[in-house]
């Protein structure tokens, strides 16, 4: 419990910090077309780190690590994370310097519709910020290490202050620099995120070696399991890049406001799913690695009913009220109403797919968990594939913004459902989960129901609620805060009530905290 408090505190935190940086970043700039072009370059070097050192390296590297510990093979251990790290490091620089030459290239591969200003910006951007993944790529390897020895503060710690550099860079370089300012401080953020972690790996006996040597135990098993990871997560975040591709096609503006849009949906995500999936992925790998399956279903089912308990009213927050939340954190100076309402198409798009897209990170992590990296990874890329040609399908039927927000959501669903299903078979139970997200769906029509309801009637006397209301920072910012504040609890209240008298289990630990917490 005190690691997931640990770590979903640090979500939380970053999360909040993500959004302070946007927000600093949005009134500065808005959705004007520079940053069309540094959201097109920052996508490239993002991809390579989460691919291979932050997804695909993290979850292949943490049960083999962890076998070593638990078998009392500390020193192959080690050996081990030196071989993988030197490997990585060369793979990451010769991919980043690969790019780097061809940076232009990438930029028209992926974006068209775009100026020649806004493809020169995006490729000089892009040639800048692969400094980022080769930073980002040593400290998520730390960050995997000490995870498999049950430390998650200093990880948590250490994407804040990613974020933090990141903010540094809005605030101090971004006035003189422009978008390259942000660049800076993204750059600022991913030497703080490595520097803050070397301390305590060090603490835990680890010391560098030039280890190249392909024949270090468990280093090709870390490959064997890394390559259908790696496939899979490459597959999914091409599919995000592509989709970003089609947004960039529909006018200056679309790919920053799309980017804001999927930002908003992941900090649930974030906060409660990565949160929760980090904590009990080492678990999983042990009960798996002991035979217990029975522990491991238990954790891999709990770990689901949990998410969605929370998951699915916030994505019907994000939906009904998309234009008050969009309005409260970004709108002013010069991200104006024409940028609410860009960034509202997506978002309200983006949540329906939003607790699926939680889950499925659940249930990615339980199959990695069993080292079965292969099919997740086929589902993976037929969803992928999937997301893309709807995204191409509604975005030429008119959709605009909206269609790319709706393909990533259908293909999540799909995702999910498929993999559940298929983990179902498997193990012959999932432990009430069907009966479970039964109830909560109705919980959360009820939620809904109530939301619009409180809308429908609020909006003649606060006309900002609407996306045709007008609305004014500061002076409307109260008023629309304390409305989208009641309306949240009112329909929160409902839905506690409701699940009570159903007897869902996650409402009353829900509620067994919340008595401890106001004891405290």
């Amino acid at each position: 419990m005190l690691n997931t408090l640990i770590v979903a505190a640090g979500y939380f935190l970053s999360r909040v910090l993500g959004i302070i940086r946007d927000i600093i970043i949005n009134a500065q700039f808005g959705t004007i077309w520079q940053m069309d072009a540094y959201q097109a370059a920052f996508q490239i070097p993002d991809l390579l780190y989460i691919v291979i050192m932050g997804g695909a390296l993290g979850s292949s590297f943490i049960p083999v690590f962890s076998g070593f510990l638990g078998g009392e093979r500390s020193d192959d251990a080690w050996r081990l994370a030196n071989g993988v790290l030197n490997v990585a490091l060369v793979v990451m620089v010769g991919i980043a310097a690969l790019v780097a030459w061809q940076s232009e290239w990438c930029i028209r591969l992926i974006y068209h519709g775009f100026s020649p200003e806004k493809y020169a910006l995006a490729a000089s951007l892009l040639r800048l910020l692969l400094i980022q993944p080769v930073l980002l790529g040593i400290g998520g390897l730390a960050k995997a290490t000490l995870e498999s020895f049950d430390r998650f503060s200093v990880p948590a710690l250490g994407s804040n202050l990613y974020n933090v550099g990141i903010i540094l860079g809005a605030l101090l370089f971004a006035p003189f620099w422009g978008v390259y300012g942000l660049a800076a401080g993204v750059i600022v953020g991913a030497v703080l995120f490595l520097a803050v972690q070397v301390p305590s790996l060090v603490r835990l006996g680890y010391r560098y070696a030039p280890n190249f040597d392909l024949r270090t135990p468990g280093l090709l098993r870390i490959g064997a399991l890394m390559g259908p990871r790696l496939f899979g997560q490459s597959a999914w975040q091409v599919g995000l890049i592509i989709s970003s591709g089609i947004a960039g096609s529909l006018g200056d503006g679309a790919v920053r406001a799309n980017a804001i849009a999927l930002q908003l949906m992941m900090l649930p995500h974030g906060l409660l799913a990565l949160s929760l999936g980090t904590v009990i992925f080492p678990r999983m790998a042990r009960a798996h690695s002991a035979g217990d399956s029975a522990a491991l279903r238990r954790e891999s089912v709990g770990a689901m009913r949990s998410v969605l308990f929370p998951v699915l009213p916030t994505a019907i927050i994000l939906g009904v009220l998309a234009v008050p939340v969009i309005r409260l954190l970004f709108e002013r100076l010069r991200f104006d109403a024409a940028s609410t309402a860009l960034t509202a198409q997506a978002l309200q798009c983006y949540a329906v797919g939003l607790a699926a897209f939680a889950v499925a990170e659940i249930v990615v992590r339980t199959y990695y968990a069993m080292q079965d990296t292969l099919t997740p990874v086929l589902v993976g890329i037929a969803t992928v594939a999937l997301n893309v040609a709807l995204a191409w399908l509604l975005v030429g039927r008119g959709m605009g913004i909206a269609g790319v927000g709706l393909a990533f959501s259908i293909a999540s669903i799909a995702e999910a459902l498929l993999l559940l299903v298929i983990l179902w078979r498997r193990w012959g139970t999932l432990d009430g989960l069907w009966q479970a997200l039964g109830a909560m769906l109705l919980l959360s029509a009820v939620f809904g129901a109530v939301l619009l309801g409180l809308r429908w009637l609020s909006a003649p006397l606060l006309p900002s609620i609407l996306l045709g209301g007008a609305y004014q920072w500061p002076w409307g910012f109260v008023p629309l805060a304390a409305w989208s504040a009641l309306a949240a609890v009112l329909a929160g209240a409902c839905y506690m009530g409701l699940a009570l008298l159903l007897r869902l289990p996650e409402a009353g630990a829900l509620l067994a905290r919340v008595r401890r917490l106001v004891r405290r």
